[in-house]
């Protein structure tokens, strides 16, 4: 690479704040936009269901409400979320022990193989064992991208990188709901089947890319202290101890779970939420949600950068975001619910839904930013293991816990709304984080300087 392409890249990337990058290379710089491509197609299927759930249902024999609701409400997601825990727990020891680039490739293939099978299920039970399988994919994916961040990108600028991440997350999840509610709209019996089809084939494409042509970064290079002589160790009982030590941790689990369940309720029932009680058609109600995910795709990306401009004029500040904005995203969500007065004003009701959007995705690229800090990069595999196990108990019990509180009730705005309350102890829960980030992290340095 001559030195005029050189410098035009690093111009490009720096324009998109990721000028970090430039020192990793070409095949470093493919692998980024890969994972970021990957993300998004993972994270496109997650939500296929929710636009299309009665169609579904009809499709597989299924049309009793109380049953759609606890079928494909509670437990299709609460077991790919089990599996998707169970499955996150072990990357942090096997990441220690094989390449995360091999181990990043065999989840992509075994939570989109599922997935694209998903499309040709013929009974629900078949279906379920399907979708199950589909959390390989999300369950494994989920703690090797963040230890593959830390170690493309300093603390400078984490937060920001994490804010691609989950600005993928986000517009997967939305674009994968507007298409799954058009392919359903048009062709109600077998659209829904195309939909699963579409959003999976294009990761073996990327699988295969990131395989030949790309190169994972070399663990603990992006440290500001020299931490060679750590990153050929294996983790051990101790080092999970070390990780319960450090408060900003278990600050991050406990708001992950209460944080996590307003999540699992948000895109499972809301656009049947919009079909029903509004009275939208099918398109309407996965396009409202696609505002929402437009909102999410603002909110994950400047919440990024944001909380890293915070974060470098002081570390505090960085948290400080993510208690306002989660409580603050808490009024417009519970809203939502209630909007019959504005439902009829089509710009207010797309300004809502993108303004709750904005708001309660701020914290996203910012938790994995704040997990990153404070864990060595030896760690950081099993922590992002450990967090994704109540990130997905969160998202497996909110649909759950909806469906049954739908069942004792045919208020289905309060059943909602119970869930989205959630968001308050996950908001007290970052207190913890707020008054132990700064000295976790630099607790950490100096870990790093001691082994070193």
């Amino acid at each position: 690479m001559n030195q005029k392409q050189t410098k035009r890249e690093t111009t490009y990337l720096r324009f998109f704040g990721l000028g970090e990058l430039a020192d990793h290379g070409s095949r470093g710089i493919l692998a980024f936009w890969v994972i970021l491509a990957l993300t998004f197609f993972l994270f496109g299927d997650q939500n296929l269901i929710a636009p299309n759930m009665k169609n579904i249902a009809a499709s597989l024999g299924i049309t009793n409400q109380a049953e759609i609701d606890w079928k494909f409400g509670a437990e299709v997601p609460t077991l790919f979320f089990i599996l998707g825990a169970l499955v996150s727990l072990s990357m942090g020891y096997l990441s220690q022990a094989f390449s995360r680039k091999r181990l990043l490739i065999a989840a992509v293939l075994l939570g989109e193989i599922p997935c694209f099978l998903s499309g040709f299920a013929t009974s629900y039970n078949e279906f379920l064992i399907l979708r199950t399988l589909c959390g390989f994919g999300l369950g494994g994916i989920f703690p090797l991208i963040y230890s593959l961040i830390g170690d493309y990108f300093s603390s400078h600028s984490r937060a920001i990188a994490t804010g691609y991440v989950s600005l993928m997350i986000g517009l997967g999840v939305g674009v994968g709901q507007l298409l799954g509610g058009i392919l359903g709209g048009a062709d109600p019996i077998d659209g829904w089947r195309a939909s699963f089809i579409y959003m999976s084939a294009p990761s073996f494409l990327f699988a295969l890319i990131y395989l030949v042509f790309c190169e994972e970064p070399k663990r603990g290079g992006s440290e500001e202290v020299d931490a060679a002589n750590t990153l050929s160790h294996k983790i051990t009982f101790k080092d999970f101890k070390i990780l319960f030590e450090n408060k900003t941790n278990i600050g991050v689990f406990l708001q992950g779970i209460p944080g996590c369940i307003p999540w699992g309720v948000f895109f499972v029932f809301l656009a049947d939420y919009y079909e029903n009680t509004y009275l939208f058609s099918k398109e309407v109600a996965a396009g409202m949600i696609t505002f929402a995910a437009i909102g999410i795709f603002i909110g994950s990306f400047f919440g990024g950068v944001l909380g890293q401009l915070l974060y470098n004029i002081k570390k505090q500040y960085q948290p400080l975001l993510c208690i306002f904005s989660i409580i603050f995203g808490i009024f417009p969500a519970v809203y939502l619910l209630y909007a019959f007065n504005i439902v009829g004003n089509m710009a207010l009701f797309i300004g809502l839904n993108i303004i709750t959007g904005i708001l309660i995705s701020i914290t996203g690229p910012n938790v994995g930013a704040v997990l990153i800090n404070v864990n060595s990069p030896k760690s950081r595999s099993a922590i992002f293991s450990l967090y994704n196990l109540t990130d997905n108990l969160g998202k497996g019990l909110g649909p759950a816990m909806s469906a049954v509180i739908l069942g004792l009730t045919t208020d289905r705005a309060l059943a909602l709304s119970l869930s989205i309350l959630f968001w308050i102890p996950c908001a007290l829960a970052w207190f913890l984080i707020l008054f132990n980030y700064e000295k976790d992290e630099e607790t950490m340095r100096n870990r790093l300087l001691t082994e070193g």
